[in-house]
């Protein structure tokens, strides 16, 4: 059974999309917060980059973010505050990327106006938080031939790419299981309602409180998506998911629906993924990350380990396992995480994505993630709520229209 409606006629996939190159990145940001002044930091240090344009409700953030740009010797960006300032972002004529770090709601209106208007769009995670808004997210950058590309940093970590590496070399053999999770102790940061000037409580929590299911699936589910190709090869077919229990907390009355959500996904080659979420129990943080393949095992969570067939008992850990790492160092680690670091301490990933991005652009490459890798990962905060509330399996839609085995492995290279 199809799970989607036929394109319009001229219209083409854009896999592998390719646009003109862009000497200079001139990029307007819609969303002042932590992230988003991260961003421009960032951006600042990134070579053929220019802020053209900010936006945000707050005038404060937006006055913190002249600062930061006038700090690096960069000229002001036009600024906007107000409820409609994302769209003159959107339609300025010298914004060429919009950057955006709003609330999850607000992501795929903007990506969406932002192609229409003829620029690339990158997002905030999830891109969407309904099966519809994906849809439109693709059509429009089917129509517009823009990029439109979800922000999801941890497909840059070193574990990740590193197995992403040995996947593509054969080392695992077939991966016939994956899990992927996003473990979060959050309860002090919404008991208090405050997450230290971030807002958190403000969207983030409340939305969680009023759906039952998987409301942020793409840290877990991403690096995986990429590793099993998704889209490249196999595709996504069904999802059945259950949530546990509401458990109140004492000094939080009002609670979070769901505490622990687990989704299990079946894909169109048989294979199986498990995605997992929850910020209100007790638990190290975690994204678990587990690849298992007919010729070898890898996890990241609780701690690093691999196995191969055919001592598969054997956990490989320490330094035996630093040097199979090593071994299979993918580029972007040697390319950007020393700098990375210099710049951003951990969160060197992020400084990865952003230089990607800008490196594709400026080349007219096809960018490391599209369209159907944001809505492919995104749909899970919908579909999982579905499945929850009717208690059955969930067909997952074919966003590529039947084209998703036309490519045939992960080109993150």
């Amino acid at each position: 059974m199809n799970c989607y409606t036929p394109r319009p006629e001229g219209i083409e996939n854009v896999l592998q999309l390719r646009c003109e190159p862009l000497e200079t990145v001139r990029i307007g940001f819609v969303g002042l917060g932590v992230r988003a002044k991260r961003a421009i930091e960032r951006m600042l240090h990134i070579e053929g980059t220019e802020i053209v344009a900010i936006c945000d409700l707050v005038e404060a953030n937006i006055q913190e973010v002249q600062e930061i740009i006038v700090s690096h010797n960069k000229q002001l960006a036009t600024e906007f505050c107000g409820n409609d300032g994302w769209q003159a972002v959107c339609a300025h004529p010298q914004v060429d990327l919009v950057y955006i770090c709003t609330d999850w709601l607000s992501h795929a209106n903007i990506a969406i106006c932002a192609m229409n208007n003829g620029k690339h769009a990158a997002l905030e995670v999830p891109a969407a938080m309904t099966v519809a808004d994906c849809w439109q997210l693709v059509d429009t950058a089917e129509r517009t031939r823009r990029h439109c590309i979800m922000l999801e940093n941890c497909c840059y970590d070193e574990f990740e790419l590193t197995l992403l590496q040995m996947v593509q070399q054969g080392v695992l053999g077939e991966i016939i299981h994956a899990e992927g999770s996003y473990l979060h102790d959050l309860r002090e940061r919404i008991a208090s309602n405050d997450d230290g000037g971030r807002r958190w409580a403000n969207w983030q929590v409340e939305f969680m409180r009023n759906h039952n299911g998987n409301p942020y699936p793409t840290h877990g589910l991403g690096p995986i998506a990429l590793a099993m190709n998704i889209h490249r090869g196999d595709r996504m077919k069904s999802i059945v998911s259950v949530s546990s229990k509401r458990v109140v907390a004492e000094d939080n009355e009002q609670g979070l629906v769901g505490n622990m959500n687990s989704s299990i996904i079946r894909t169109e080659k048989g294979h199986t993924i498990l995605v997992q979420h929850c910020i209100s129990l007790p638990h190290p943080y975690s994204r678990s990350f587990l690849l298992s393949g007919t010729k070898g095992f890898a996890q990241k969570y609780p701690i690093s380990q691999m196995s191969f067939d055919p001592e598969g008992e054997r956990a490989i850990i320490g330094e035996e396992l630093q040097n199979i790492i090593c071994n299979y160092k993918h580029p972007f680690v040697e390319q950007y995480k020393e700098y990375g670091e210099q710049l951003c301490g951990r969160r060197w990933i992020d400084y990865a994505m952003d230089s990607r991005l800008i490196h594709c652009l400026r080349n007219g490459l096809p960018l490391d993630m599209d369209v159907y890798d944001a809505v492919e990962w995104s749909c899970l905060v919908e579909l999982t709520e579905q499945s929850v509330a009717k208690g059955c399996t969930i067909d997952v839609p074919d966003f590529t229209r039947g084209d998703w085995n036309l490519l045939d492995s992960t080109n993150f290279a």
